[in-house]
């Protein structure tokens, strides 16, 4: 049986073990997850060290990098928020925010960390990897891996069989719309948290063998519900098509073709499977090339990385369930394929993650924002709508510079 590690233990361990030990080799790791909803210079940490905790697997980059040219300009942005004035300067020291990154025209026109970080670190990137895994399921389409996304999943993954993924569309996981039983809610009851805590914190249970173990609730492609097993299952799929780990395929077939400056990390389970609906490790450098890749419909200089095609499937919502404003009470956002997307003609979409990590694009403006937090809470909706206004407001800014 594992020992439960104290806050300063594991803090000690990611000082310690900060030159590249790995969970396997510094022993246990539970009640990480809880230690960092409750401690913000813990979590400050370990948000720039989450692969000296649990165990990875490194995305690696090669060959020449992808220069990000600078453009640097002063920007004085303010916005119009709950019936007041608020300063970007003021956003940024609410929500904790350890780096901003904005990007105009291809160009850097603003970068800036805070809390100890710098353009070294790396940042994880919580449920921003959920893009990064539907991406790789468009590339595996691309590579004939996949025949149709409304091919059942149980064809590719014959495991699901009996439980509550059996026969659901592969298009219905994309959409968060599987109608499967799966509670997430951070309350530390809800199913998320059991999976992490089984999963990834007490090595009880491997990842797939969990999605295996969940039943159907309602029919698929009828509801949006937000579950990261989904993901989960995404990432197994193309494991299970590719032949290659989410990381390894990662680093094909983006990574390395899109000229990354660094390599990044993918927290795994114990048996080694990629935690496909969270923990990416990345510099914002690199987080805001995804972007870049994004908002330039997959092309990185005069290559196609990425079909143009599947960006637009990916990022505008096309069933009612998904559209803008329809999704959530109160949230003006849509869904699609793993992002969430914004109504109106720029089309623009963004990858979240919970404590408030962005990858934010709109390829009209050809801006693209990467945020990376420490924020206080798992989320808070009223915030969130709130960065969208401060991220608005410096497209607005950028416009009339």
């Amino acid at each position: 049986m594992r020992l439960r590690l104290s806050t300063l233990a594991v803090a000690g361990l990611i000082l310690a073990y900060s030159t590249g030990a790995r969970a396997q080799e510094v022993g246990p790791h539970q009640g990480v997850l809880a230690t960092i909803a409750t401690d913000r210079t813990f979590r400050i940490g370990a948000f720039r060290h989450m692969d000296r905790i649990f165990p990875d697997r490194v995305i690696r980059r090669s060959g020449p990098v992808f220069e990000l040219a600078h453009a640097e300009r002063p920007l004085e942005v303010n916005y119009e928020w709950n019936g007041g004035k608020r300063s970007l300067a003021d956003f940024i020291r609410r929500t904790s925010t350890t780096s901003l990154l904005i990007i105009k025209d291809g160009k850097i026109v603003s970068e800036n960390y805070y809390l100890g970080a710098d353009e070294h670190s790396t940042f994880t990137s919580m449920s921003v990897a959920k893009s990064f895994t539907s991406t790789l399921v468009g590339l595996a389409m691309a590579d004939g891996k996949i025949e149709s996304i409304d091919r059942p999943i149980t064809d590719y993954l014959p495991e699901l069989k009996g439980s509550g993924y059996d026969g659901v569309p592969i298009k219905a996981i994309l959409q968060m719309s599987s109608g499967v039983n799966f509670s997430e809610d951070y309350g530390g009851t809800d199913d998320l948290s059991l999976m992490w805590q089984r999963c990834m914190e007490q090595n009880m249970q491997s990842l797939d063998d969990y999605a295996k173990s969940l039943t159907r609730k309602e029919p698929p492609g009828e509801r949006f519900y937000y579950r990261s097993v989904d993901t989960q299952v995404l990432g197994w799929l193309v494991n299970r098509v590719t032949g290659e780990h989410p990381a390894d395929y990662l680093s094909r077939k983006v990574w390395q073709p899109l000229g990354m400056e660094s390599d990044a990390t993918w927290l795994t389970d114990a048996t080694g499977m990629e935690a496909a609906f969270c923990c990416i490790g990345a510099t914002a450098r690199d987080y805001a090339r995804f972007g870049l890749l994004f908002m330039n419909k997959g092309r990185v200089n005069d290559r196609q990385i990425l079909p143009e095609k599947w960006i637009t499937q990916a990022t505008v919502p096309g069933s009612p369930q998904v559209q803008p404003g329809k999704l959530i009470k109160g949230n003006p956002l849509g869904y699609q394929y793993q992002w969430w997307a914004f109504p109106g003609s720029d089309h623009a979409f963004s990858a979240e993650g919970v404590f408030f990590q962005f990858v934010y694009v709109n390829p009209v403006e050809k801006v693209v924002i990467v945020k990376s937090s420490a924020f206080d809470t798992f989320w808070d909706d009223k915030v969130e709508l709130e960065t969208y206004a401060a991220f608005h407001a410096i497209e607005a800014a950028l416009k009339s510079n």
